[in-house]
């Protein structure tokens, strides 16, 4: 265990007092606003991207601090049309160049697909670029979205609470708690390490992502996030 592995038992462990402060229902009701917020955030999510990547000044300072085309290896191969590159010698770029989770899988299915031939992107290394810049967007306006409307959620249940006392259950009511604690504890460590594939990417240190690669906790989190998994490339 290192220094990471403790910090989200830490986060955890908060979450789970907290349960047993609140109670369950609070907590439940808290866990029902962390989805709800997630499934709206994702369904408005490629409304403001799509905003975001028409600002061009935004998308180049984007663009900039991403860099995509840094992590092939050959600068020739960056420069060639991805129609001219066969999958023998893309799959060995893949294996070489140090993307980080999704972003690496969404440049995978983005070049097989040609998926930017109709924007004018033909070179390896465009499509690197466009496919960190778009996964890094695509994820920050997620977490916008998410918080602001986690917010206006965390409102709504405190009001509630405070207008009509939730009810308490009897015999049950501090394991539940603390259960539902710990779940809510859980989404949100997958929503921070949503952050890690771009905090991997603009700070591309060794010592950064031996850290995340030698926490049993964090590859969990990282490798595992649905939330990452359904973030679109494009």
């Amino acid at each position: 265990m290192n220094l990471l592995d403790f910090a989200i038992i830490g986060i955890l462990g908060l979450f789970v007092l907290c349960g047993a402060y609140k109670g369950f229902v609070h907590t439940a009701l808290d866990i029902l606003c962390y989805m709800l917020c997630a499934l709206f955030a994702f369904l408005i999510m490629p409304i403001l991207s799509f905003r975001v990547v028409q600002n061009e000044t935004v998308f180049n300072t984007m663009l900039y601090y991403t860099e995509g085309a840094e992590n092939i290896y050959d600068v020739e191969y960056s420069k060639k049309d991805i129609s001219q590159i066969s999958n023998a010698e893309l799959e060995y770029i893949y294996s070489r160049s140090k993307v980080a989770f999704p972003m690496d899988d969404r440049i995978r299915t983005n070049v097989a697909e040609a998926a930017f031939e109709s924007s004018g992107i033909h070179t390896l290394g465009d499509y690197f670029n466009q496919t960190m810049v778009l996964v890094t967007i695509n994820i920050l306006v997620f977490l916008v979205i998410f918080i602001a409307l986690r917010i206006v959620t965390g409102f709504l249940v405190g009001w509630w609470d405070y207008a009509k006392p939730l009810p308490v259950l009897r015999k049950v009511e501090l394991p539940a708690a603390l259960g539902a604690g710990l779940i809510r504890g859980i989404l949100a460590v997958f929503l921070l390490f949503m952050l890690c594939p771009i905090i991997l990417t603009v700070l591309p240190f060794d010592v950064v992502s031996d850290l995340v690669e030698n926490s049993r906790l964090a590859r969990f989190f990282y490798y595992s996030n649905v939330l990452l998994g359904l973030m679109p490339g494009v």
